[in-house]
């Protein structure tokens, strides 16, 4: 079992910088980033996403986490803590506090379904996963989210990449234009993910820093992820972390009398909060 315990950056200065990346000094972790390796720009496509699906990566069974979270969703700011319990291709379990020791809701994510438990005006919504990206407090696709939350997402091994170089990162392009991961290669890690429609409107952002070394991973402390079309934003700073914690329970309880309401439909979007992309 691994930990780690960065000092806590306060939520209302990450929400005041979407974009911020310095970070907090942190106890038991590796600060200091490798320098480049003696072959970059010359790796090949095979040798780069090779570099990004560590073998000690499938050694990861589940992790559990203390954040804090600044999100804004369909016209709402909430600054917050969260517990996230996660054990992989299992359940994901979080409950978010916005301050003085208040669960304000609970949410469990199953392989099939979502439940967000809103315990300030005791509802219950509930669902497939198809509509679970609208509702949860962090806009994630559920499917993969173990592995976004670990920033250990590799790119697509079926898409075709295209391969360039800057002075310090790797680009990887999807052939159809619609992805780009930008790669670290002094940590092996994405630091960047976007991906567009046919259009180039953008779906989906992420930006993950702050890398702290764990067991020789680099995991990031900090995730931003942008979703124009759902007009949403999410800010992730891991203020605490431990992997592969035994036991992991989750312990989602919901109260006799709870509104219920089951979600058969997407809910129409909003306008992007953050302007056109």
């Amino acid at each position: 079992m691994s930990v780690f315990r960065p000092v806590l950056v306060p939520i209302a200065v990450l929400a005041l910088s979407l974009v911020a990346m310095g970070c907090a000094g942190a106890r038991g972790v590796t600060e200091a980033r490798p320098a480049l390796p003696g072959s970059f720009p010359n790796h090949t496509l095979a040798q780069i996403q090779a570099q990004l699906r560590p073998p000690s990566a499938d050694t990861l069974r589940s992790f559990r986490a203390k954040a804090s979270l600044a999100v804004r969703a369909r016209g709402r700011s909430v600054n917050a803590s969260a517990d996230l319990r996660h054990a992989r291709g299992d359940s994901l379990y979080m409950t978010v506090s916005p301050g003085m020791g208040i669960e304000a809701a609970r949410v469990l994510v199953t392989p099939d379904s979502f439940y967000v438990y809103d315990r300030i005006n005791q509802e219950l919504t509930y669902g497939s996963l198809a509509y679970a990206t609208q509702f949860l407090p962090v806009p994630l696709a559920p499917e993969d989210a173990f592995l976004i939350l670990l920033g250990l997402n590799p790119p697509d091994a079926t898409t075709g990449w295209t391969l360039e170089a800057d002075s310090s990162h790797y680009l990887l392009r999807s052939v159809e234009g619609d992805r780009l991961a930008v790669v670290d290669p002094s940590i092996w890690r994405i630091v960047r993910y976007e991906q567009r429609t046919p259009e180039g409107d953008l779906i989906e952002q992420r930006q993950y820093s702050a890398f702290a070394e764990m067991d020789g991973l680099f995991l990031p402390r900090r995730i931003i992820v942008r979703r124009p079309q759902d007009a949403a934003n999410a800010i992730i700073y891991y203020r605490d972390f431990t992997l592969n914690p035994e036991p992991l329970s989750f312990p989602f309880r919901v109260k006799d009398g709870v509104k219920r309401i089951l979600v058969d439909r997407a809910e129409p979007t909003g306008a992007s909060e953050t302007g056109q992309d």
